[in-house]
């Protein structure tokens, strides 16, 4: 069975969910599902979960994420990007750099978004989109999220282009639209493209073009152990495995002294192989398994 990741790199027109019908046609996979949905428009990374690989998402999905952006002054659209109707559309003056960088600035560190009416985010039970596009008015809640870098690249008068790291969640739309807000001028997402999820990167993904035949997915595919490179690992005894398996703690070997109460680790057996992700308990000097790959 194939048990792994690829790391699609999705093209512009497609949806996150055309990828997946893409691939099923291919092989029947008996699991598979992405990380971090991209908008129709958006290209980039998109990590795709294969099998067991599935069991990996919930300890994948909160990775640091990265964007190259580019804003467009001037115009704004119902959607905050190019795939929504026009409300707005100026003649936006020429900024000096400095002033474009100075009110970027403003969007690092923890910032409060409000929530894109056309988006996926569910509000009494359905999805925002499906309220704006039966035309009932609905006010969208805000979130917090975290704007760890924003790097100024170029502006090519009307169009700004940024370098973004941020959190789970982060809306680059609402910031093209807040950034525009800010200069009063307006301004929209014009292109994106998603450059890092964690620690899934652009110089290992495929076009999914290129996939043609089961073979191809082997080919690109990366293991379940190479995934959690960033996790520390624990190799468990032979003898040990059907307990942990079985859902009964098992000794942490070693000691706790270098292991925090509640961390995650990824728990293989003395062929490298994973058997799972644990939980540790230093009160006990215990781990217990929390997901099991079969």
């Amino acid at each position: 069975m194939m048990n792994g990741f690829l790391i699609i790199d999705k093209s512009s027109g497609m949806t996150s969910y055309d990828v997946i019908k893409r691939l099923k046609r291919l092989h029947p996979f008996k699991k598979i599902g992405y990380i971090g949905t991209l908008d129709r428009n958006a290209t980039g990374i998109l990590p795709v979960a294969l099998n067991e690989g599935v069991k990996l998402i919930p300890f994948l999905e909160n990775g640091e994420k990265r964007y190259v952006a580019r804003f467009v002054l001037g115009i704004t659209t119902d959607t905050l990007d190019m795939e929504g109707t026009t409300l707005s559309e100026v003649v936006p003056p020429v900024f000096e750099r400095a002033v474009l960088e100075q009110e970027l600035s403003k969007f690092k560190g923890r910032i409060t978004q409000k929530i894109p009416v056309y988006s996926s985010k569910k509000v009494e039970g359905k999805p925002l989109y499906k309220w704006a596009r039966q035309g009932i008015p609905i006010d969208p809640p805000h979130k917090e999220v975290e704007v760890y870098n924003l790097r100024f690249l170029d502006y090519v008068h009307p169009y700004v282009d940024v370098d973004i790291s941020c959190s789970k969640g982060t809306y680059i739309r609402v910031i093209a639209h807040d950034f525009g807000a800010a200069l009063g001028c307006g301004a929209a997402l014009h292109t994106l493209k998603r450059t890092r999820h964690g620690e899934f990167r652009i110089d290992k993904s495929v076009v999914v073009d290129y996939l043609k035949v089961k073979q191809d997915v082997v080919d690109y595919m990366i293991t379940l152990e190479d995934v959690l490179q960033t996790f520390k690992g624990i190799v468990i005894e032979p003898v040990l495995e059907k307990f942990l398996k079985s859902g009964m703690p098992v000794p942490l070997l070693g000691g706790s002294k270098d292991w925090a109460h509640g961390e995650l680790a990824k728990l293989m057996n003395k062929d490298g192989a994973l058997l799972g992700i644990g939980t540790v308990d230093t009160a006990s000097r215990s781990i217990r398994m929390k997901r099991l790959i079969k």
